[in-house]
Parts: structure tokens; sequence; C-alpha cells
């Protein structure tokens, strides 16, 4: 199997002018933008347990106080914020970050509405775990006419 490199010759000829800059300054070199996205597709798992959906969904570095989870019949719409908070004690210097705010998004549709009624959210280790109950059909009824 052979190694796929990603490669972005012009992007890189431009960090490789500012970086002396940045490095003579004192200042962290910056990311370029198109390394920043407005919000990450939250990954998750679905799985059909009969009577209801387990759903896991993957949100790293989030606190279960930051995340929102609605339910609109069967569309189910998930965000969620990691504020990236950092603390720089006084006579320290940040020399360099990678870690910056992060936006999770994720909204898609289960084959049948779901209800609120028994639903759970629960939020451990950087998972997100939802259980959501089907709604019952209602089954049609033919009427007889007399």
């Amino acid at each position: 199997m052979s190694q796929i490199t990603r490669r972005e010759p012009v992007g890189s000829l431009i960090d490789e002018l500012f970086s002396d800059f940045f490095n003579r300054t004192g200042w962290t070199v910056p990311l370029r933008t198109a390394e920043l996205p407005a919000a990450v597709r939250a990954r998750l798992d679905v799985v059909d347990k009969g009577d209801k959906y387990a759903v896991s969904v993957d949100l790293p570095g989030v606190r279960k106080e930051d995340i929102q989870v609605s339910i609109d019949g069967p569309r189910v719409s998930i965000t969620a914020e990691n504020k990236a908070e950092r603390e720089v004690k006084n006579g320290e210097k940040l020399l360099h970050t990678e870690r910056f705010a992060t936006s999770y998004a994720r909204s898609f549709e289960l084959p049948v509405e779901v209800t609120e009624e028994g639903a759970d959210a629960a939020f451990e280790n950087g998972v997100l775990r939802l259980t959501l109950p089907k709604r019952a059909q209602v089954m049609s009824k033919r009427l007889a006419v007399r």
C-alpha cells in the first residue's frame, strides 16, 4: 500500500516566508484558515435496537454543559462547542498552540420518528450516548361502510 502525502506548495511557501518573522518577534505562528473549519462534522454510530435507537457521538474536549440535542420527528440535531480555555499564569508565555476552540454540528434523519418520552442522553469520556425510543406507529384502520 502506498503512502499518501498531503501537499500544499503555496501554503508551505507562505508558512516559510512568515515563520522567520514570527520566530524573531516571539509570536506564535498562526495556523492557516484552511485548517480551521467553521464546524466539525461530529462522527457517530446509530444502532436500531427494535423499539429504540442507540446513538453514539464522538465529541472530544467538550463539556456536557456545552452540548445541545434537539429532536423534531425523525430528525435529530446535535451541536457542541469545545471552548479550549487556556490559563496562562503570570510570568508564563505561550510559545505555541494547536488547541483551538472547535464547534461540532451534526443533523441526521432516522427511518422513523422518535419521541422525547423515555429519551436519554449521557456524556462520558468524550462520547455522547443517546437512547431514542421510536414513536408508536399509528396503524390505519379501514371502516366498514353501513
